[in-house]
Order: C-alpha cells, then sequence, then structure tokens
C-alpha cells in the first residue's frame, strides 16, 4: 500500500537509482524560525517519516522506495533539483508544500494525468446550469453537515451532553432541500458550523481556550490544529481528483476563480468532520497535544513540530483505516475520496444520482 511522505524538517530531497533519498539539514536561524528554535530546544530526532515505523533519525539520510510513496507533503525548506522533479513526474507523485504556520502553499503536478474532454463539458454544463449545480451543492451540503452530526451524536452517546446544538444542526438541516441559491446554502452552513463548534468545549476532557472558529490566522490551540489538518485534507482530496477525470478548477458551491480550486473545498468540506476534526478529538482528548504544545505571539498561535508530528500521525493512521462501505465491500479512507470522485463523474454522465458519503457513527 502507498503512504504520503511527510518532510517538516529542512530537508534535501533528491533521486537516488529507484529510491527518494531524504536528508534533514542543518537549519540556519531565520528571524521566523527564532520562534520554533527557542521553544522547541528538547525535540528529539523524529524530523520525518513515511510511516510510524520509519523514522530518520537527526543527521541521518533515509531511502524510501518510490514505488511506495502516494505523495509528498512539505511543511519545511525543501531543497532539490529538476531531476527530482522529472523523477516525481515519471511516478505520478505529486509534491505539496505548505507554509511555516502550516498554511497549504501550491501543488506540483507531474504533467501526465487522466483527461477526458467529456468530463470537463459535462462538469461546466453543471456549473453553469444553476438547477443542475445546486443538485449537487445540495447533496455535498447535506453530506458535510450529517458527517458533523455523526461526530456529535457518537460522543453524545459517550456522555457529552451537545444535546441542544445536535437538536438544532438537525433543525437547520431540513433547510438545506429549499435553499434557492449557493448564497443561502453558504449561510444555513455559517449557522450549522458555528453551533457545531461551540459543542466542542463539551467534548474536550481536558481544557483548551476554544469557543468559535477563527482564521487567518488561528488564535489558539484547536484553531491551528483546524487549519493544519484542513490544509492536509485539502491536498488529499487534491491528491485523489488528480487521480481521476476530475479538474479542481470547476466545483459546486465554491465559487470558480483565478488561483481557486472549488472542487477540492466541495470534497473537503464531506471529509474534513471525518478526518480534521476526529484527528483533533483524539489527540486533545487523550492529552496528546495539549496547550503548552503550541506558541502564541501577537495574537497568532503556531503549532510546535512536536505537535505537527503526532497530529499528522494520527490523521495519517485515519486515512489508512479500513471501512466497511457495504456487505461487500471494505476500503480505506484515503480510497473513498477517491470512490466521491468517481460517484461524481457518474453523476455528471447522467449514470446515477449522486449520493456523497455519510458516516455511519
Amino acid at each position: 500500500m502507498k503512504n504520503n511522505l511527510y518532510l517538516f524538517s529542512d530537508s534535501l530531497i533528491r533521486r537516488k537509482d529507484s529510491s527518494l533519498l531524504c536528508e534533514k539539514l542543518i537549519k540556519k536561524t531565520t528571524e521566523e524560525d527564532e520562534l520554533e528554535v527557542q521553544e522547541e530546544k528538547d525535540l528529539k530526532q523524529e524530523e520525518f517519516y513515511l510511516d510510524p515505523d520509519s523514522i530518520i533519525p537527526n543527521g541521518d539520510k533515509k531511502y524510501i522506495p518510490v514505488e511506495s510513496v502516494d505523495g509528498i507533503y512539505t511543511f519545511g525548506s525543501i531543497h532539490f533539483t529538476s531531476r527530482l522533479i522529472y523523477f516525481l513526474s515519471q511516478n505520478h507523485i505529486p509534491l505539496h508544500t505548505f507554509n511555516f504556520n502550516g498554511s497549504y502553499a501550491g501543488t506540483f503536478f507531474p504533467s501526465e494525468r487522466k483527461v477526458s474532454g467529456s468530463t470537463l463539458i459535462q462538469q461546466a454544463a453543471h456549473y453553469t446550469n444553476y438547477k443542475r449545480r445546486m443538485i449537487v451543492a445540495k447533496e455535498f451540503t447535506t453530506a458535510a453537515v450529517k458527517n458533523c452530526m455523526a461526530n456529535l451524536k457518537y460522543h453524545m452517546n459517550r456522555g457529552a451532553h451537545v444535546e441542544e446544538e445536535f437538536s438544532f444542526i438537525e433543525e437547520m438541516l431540513e433547510y438545506v432541500p429549499t435553499a434557492e441559491d449557493v448564497q443561502e446554502l453558504f449561510g444555513i452552513e455559517g449557522s450549522i458550523k458555528k453551533t457545531y463548534y461551540s459543542a466542542w468545549k463539551k467534548i474536550f476532557r481536558y481544557p483548551v481556550d476554544f469557543s468559535h472558529r477563527v482564521k487567518n490566522p488561528p488564535n489558539n490551540l484547536i484553531n491551528a490544529l483546524i487549519s493544519y489538518g484542513n490544509a492536509i485534507v485539502y491536498s488529499v482530496c487534491l491528491n485523489q481528483i488528480y487521480q481521476t477525470r476530475l479538474y479542481p478548477e470547476i466545483g459546486f458551491i465554491h465559487e470558480v476563480g483565478e488561483g481557486k480550486l472549488p472542487l477540492c473545498y466541495d470534497l473537503a468540506d464531506i471529509f474534513k468532520p471525518i478526518f480534521t476534526d476526529r484527528t483533533i478529538f483524539k489527540v486533545i482528548n487523550k492529552n496528546m497535544v495539549s496547550e503548552k504544545d503550541c506558541i502564541r505571539k501577537n495574537g497568532k498561535c503556531f503549532l510546535k513540530e512536536s505537535a505537527k508530528k503526532i497530529f499528522v500521525t494520527e490523521l495519517e493512521a485515519k486515512l489508512q483505516t479500513t471501512i466497511t462501505i457495504d456487505e461487500n465491500r471494505k476500503m480505506s479512507y484515503k480510497r473513498l475520496v477517491k470512490e466521491e470522485c468517481y460517484k461524481l463523474i457518474k453523476h455528471l454522465n447522467g449514470e446515477e444520482q449522486i449520493k456523497p458519503y455519510i458516516s455511519k457513527w
């Protein structure tokens, strides 16, 4: 099974025969890095990994078979040559980059990809035909909300008193089918998300500073974890879209525009409650990450490298988790994202009505 490769430190990555060679570079402290360096003097050797059993000790090199890599996610300064880019392109491996605070910066995609003129035409036709666009948008929104509700129900059954929030979201969900435009859908979703996040303080078993969602920049530990996790989920969705015949530039809820990938955001909305949110609940409730694992400065909150690694390890484990879809089919959550892409293609081609994935718990 292919896995994602995460690089957290300033690293050199290059081709070595049929493998990727990763090596940690000696870090020169910059003004931007000063904060993390000062706070993490005791940070030990785990600088980048392919999976929990594949750790690269400080100062060592790691050879990774290229056929085992699905995508590369870089969170430090990465040094490479055009020879590496050609090697990644030959092996259909995208390279995702993130900035200092974990926000998505951009992606290198291999030149070869599965393309389909007919799918492009159908995708554009469904976007420009508002009635057809709203059918897909409502289905995506419904699935996203129901997956949030599944999280609340799971914790409600385990003693969290979130009945009031659950009931409100359930009532608001009834307005989705009658929404007349995308702006109204956004309004409904906004009210739901506000209530959903307000319930989190009743789910957490340890005291953390969180009452509502704050972005750009996040102002506390939980908002930093949400932003960090969502950025990875966007990249995972983009990875899977790349492997199908869909075009990330044309979505249905989010508007198209210069430099935007609206289909990626649409698809991510379905899976953020499953990937990001559940990972946050786990690392907080098991006391794997706490307030001491973040750095606050000038109203901004940054995760320490140790917290990033713990979080990514758990999120990657979630992606690799196998679930039962029906009586005869089992697949990983990561594969499930690609399955949603295929469902959308069938819908666009008129083969079957789209019904996005809704979690059973």
